[in-house]
């Protein structure tokens, strides 16, 4: 995880930590904790959570990748919990996963489009 930078690495601890099985029926933040809560909201299954956050990991990652020239998007999917069977091949090669969900960093059309929205 040393490749990667302190914001990079606390986000990935954040994505790591963080229990996606209602992710999308709770709005609760970074204090979740579903062993703590009392709660009977629908749970994800398991596969469904990852999926959750696998795009979380994109999303973050994309705009990391376009602030920081040596960031590594497979270090930072390791970092943040996505399973092996995402990230890599039976022979420990990227699968390309991964990279199937960050654009380039030169296509940065929707970066532009929302900067120039705000301003």
């Amino acid at each position: 995880m040393s490749k990667l930078s302190t914001i990079a690495r606390r986000l990935a601890f954040e994505i790591s930590a963080q229990d996606w099985s209602d992710a999308h029926s709770r709005a609760d933040g970074a204090r979740h904790d579903r062993t703590l809560d009392h709660t009977t909201s629908p749970m994800l299954s398991a596969q469904e959570a990852e999926t959750v956050r696998l795009n979380v990991v994109w999303v973050v990652g994309q705009a990391l990748a376009e602030d920081d020239p040596n960031f590594d998007i497979h270090a930072f999917a390791e970092a943040a919990g996505v399973p092996d069977h995402l990230r890599v091949r039976k022979d420990g090669r990227p699968s390309g996963v991964i990279d199937a969900g960050i654009r380039p960093v030169g296509e940065a059309e929707v970066i532009q489009r929302a900067e120039s929205t705000t301003s």
